[in-house]
């Protein structure tokens, strides 16, 4: 009796005549994880344009830049006997970073209240359209501060899904009453979304000593990039002024020394006011989200003490008017307004105090489409290589890879997006992809496309 034949090897205990025979071209199909993506072979794009967000500038005369195993090896002057794809002089720019996404409030409902009614596995699954989307505006990496997981992370990694690089924080830390409980405030809060529910996917609620140090070193063990806490009054959320500040001195020592004990994890607080920010800063968090009500002294001490600033701008313009007019509730509306005025004054006193800033969106729901406006607004008040900057290295810095991401040099990633116009010369060119954006490419592998032989 003879044995299947796997490429003319014959396998051991086959009790049936005539063997069947594997051809070569299954297996890779029968492999462990049959969808993960051989690396590209070696690409080169020539007579670039190359856009050095770290200067500011260009760099000097026309490149070819030739990206291996998803990764650039060489940025060199473009050579008449260069092979490779020629971009015709477009400008090439490194990938986008945007610091600030909830990457699980996928479109599908109108309301907040309906968001976080919404079962776990069905936001996961809606979450797969917004990477999508973010990849084809030009984002290869961004960082969720709320809501995405290590799994979905890894899905990326490995091909599986269509997205740009994440690093995620699991789930943001939440007092009771504080900016991620959004359970119902009816005897004290303690009911639970509807059918398990999404009122705590995109945060968990933890209070006291003993309970914060359970929530963090579970996330951690989950796999968490960083850590994030609700260190203050919120839009979205019903039960906390936007001037409160929340968890205790000993609380918040408790997640940031476990941060440092435990892999070396970047902690970050949302927090509007320089109350609530001191209150972060001063207890051991290494990075503030929001901050529209900084004022000049905090924003010298967050410089001083090399603290990140992320803020989120454009989300509030975008939740006053058509059609998201009504997502809030009307305990949110006048919150709203209230951080939207503040918000270019205090991105000013940031950038001039020194403080290393960088980009947010924020968005929910359908909002996502909109993700590029934010350079728009920080246009009112910076210049186009600023924000920029804030988008590429100063992102870079905070995600601790220099060197890999934001930059196209050798030995980093591979993340490239092409482009009709100049950035630096009009930011706002980046809120306008269906009109500047050539390509993207992440790791080598092209996801978008305009340009013949990419």
């Amino acid at each position: 009796m003879s044995a299947p034949q796997v490429n003319g090897n014959a396998t051991k205990d086959w009790p049936f005549p005539n063997p069947p025979v594997v051809r070569e071209e299954y297996l890779p199909k029968l492999a462990i994880k049959p969808w993960l993506i051989p690396q590209t072979p070696q690409r080169v794009l020539k007579n670039c344009k190359v856009v050095d967000p770290a200067s500011g500038k260009l760099l000097d005369g026309l490149k070819s830049i030739t990206i291996a195993e998803g990764k650039i090896v060489s940025v060199e002057d473009t050579r008449d006997s260069d092979e490779g794809v020629d971009v015709q002089g477009a400008y090439v720019c490194p990938g986008l970073i945007d610091c600030h996404v909830h990457i699980t409030a996928t479109p599908g409902v109108k309301t907040m209240l309906e968001l976080v009614k919404l079962p776990d596995q069905l936001t996961s699954l809606r979450s797969t359209f917004v990477l999508k989307e973010m990849l084809a505006r030009g984002f290869t990496t961004v960082r969720d501060t709320g809501g995405a997981t290590k799994i979905i992370a890894t899905a990326l990694e490995e091909g599986l899904l269509e997205g740009p690089r994440l690093f995620q924080c699991g789930k943001a830390l939440s007092q009771t009453g504080g900016h991620a409980d959004f359970q119902s405030a009816v005897s004290g809060g303690n009911q639970t979304g509807c059918c398990g529910g999404h009122s705590e996917s995109l945060g968990r609620v933890c209070d006291g000593v003993p309970q914060v140090l359970k929530a963090v070193r579970e996330e951690l063990k989950a796999g968490a990039d960083f850590i994030k806490i609700m260190m203050g009054g919120g839009v979205s959320s019903e039960a906390d002024p936007i001037d409160m500040i929340q968890f205790t001195e000993e609380e918040v020592q408790a997640i940031t020394k476990t941060c440092d004990r435990m892999g070396n994890k970047i902690s970050t607080a949302h927090a509007y006011t320089p109350g609530a920010i001191r209150h972060a800063v001063e207890n051991g968090v290494k990075a503030i989200e929001h901050g529209n009500f900084i004022d000049e002294p905090t924003a010298k001490m967050m410089a001083e003490k090399g603290i990140f600033l992320t803020p989120t701008l454009a989300c509030y313009g975008i939740m006053a008017r058509k059609p998201f007019e009504d997502f809030l509730s009307e305990v949110g509306r006048p919150k709203n307004l209230e951080v939207m005025e503040k918000g270019l004054e205090a991105l000013k006193i940031a950038e001039e105090a020194g403080v290393t800033v960088c980009y947010g969106s924020d968005l929910l729901v359908s909002m996502h489409a909109l993700q590029t406006e934010e350079f728009t607004v920080r246009s009112q008040v910076l210049d186009s290589p600023t924000i920029l900057k804030q988008a590429t290295t100063n992102a870079a810095k905070l995600l601790k890879h220099e060197g890999k991401l934001g930059v196209i040099a050798p030995g980093a990633y591979g993340d490239i997006i092409v482009l009709r116009s100049n950035p630096l010369e009009d930011i706002s060119v980046l809120d306008r992809p269906e009109d500047n954006l050539l390509a993207v490419i992440k790791e080598g592998r092209t996801s978008m496309s305009h340009i013949k032989g990419l």
